[in-house]
């Protein structure tokens, strides 16, 4: 071997070489578009809707939680027309919800939200899968208490068609049997007093679990974002404080 071979690789190397380099840098300005693209829309999405929204002062008090990357919408257990008790009945849970005074309601991608309890359990491969593949969903319903407002809650009013709305919205997301009964998932939940059921629709960027609590603000004429689809995005056009 000559000292020139030795300082210098052969020719068919160093084509290969260049070819990693040349794909991989187009590659990066590929995902590096993509994110700009989607943060421009995001960022566009912020503009709100339903801008003459009035909270009713005499209306159903209803909140809405967000989390580190997920959002419910917190509604009473009984309010005019809407009894929940009759959809997730006490057997449902692991412990009889007797003291519970509202449900959280949320809906995620299927893997990601049977797995995912906390940012512990949180993997990158769901994370990317649930966000770039359009995957299946489930709803997951939490028996809870009136909750408290702080950072990760506000409360709004509005009337009672305008709940009517909210309701009809988040009815039609669950997966229903032949009866009208929503499909519990069996042996699937975090603790004591939470339960997962099937729903429709698929998840994706462009439909996250904060989209759809967008969704169903919008369905009741609260003052909210085009496009909702990170963490904390519902809370923008939301009271800060309890007044």
């Amino acid at each position: 071997m000559t000292e020139e071979t030795k300082t210098n690789p052969p020719s068919h190397l160093k084509k290969g070489w260049q070819f990693v380099v040349r794909w991989s840098t187009r590659f990066g300005f590929l995902v590096g578009g993509l994110f700009l693209t989607y943060l421009l829309i995001s960022l566009i999405g912020l503009l709100p809707v339903n801008n003459n929204f009035i909270p009713d002062p005499a209306g159903v008090e209803i909140f809405v939680f967000s989390g580190e990357f997920h959002s419910d919408i917190i509604l009473p257990l009984q309010s005019g027309t809407q009894d929940w008790t009759t959809d997730f009945p006490s057997s449902d849970f692991q412990l009889d919800p007797y003291e519970a005074t509202h449900v959280a309601i949320g809906w995620g991608e299927r893997n990601f939200y049977l797995h995912t309890p906390t940012w512990s359990d949180l993997k990158i491969s769901t994370a990317a899968k649930a966000l770039l593949i359009p995957s299946d969903t489930v709803m997951h319903v939490e028996m809870t208490v009136r909750p408290e407002y702080g950072d990760r809650y506000r409360s709004v009013q509005v009337s009672q068609t305008q709940y009517e709305s909210i309701t009809a919205f988040v009815n039609q997301s669950f997966a229903r049997d032949e009866n009208g009964n929503v499909r519990q998932i069996e042996n699937e939940r975090y603790g004591n007093y939470d339960a997962f059921y099937e729903a429709h629709g698929k998840y994706h960027a462009f439909r996250t679990c904060n989209c759809w609590v967008g969704e169903a603000m919008r369905a009741g004429g609260i003052r909210v974002g085009r496009f909702t689809p990170l963490p904390k995005s519902v809370f923008l056009y939301l009271d800060s404080e309890n007044e």
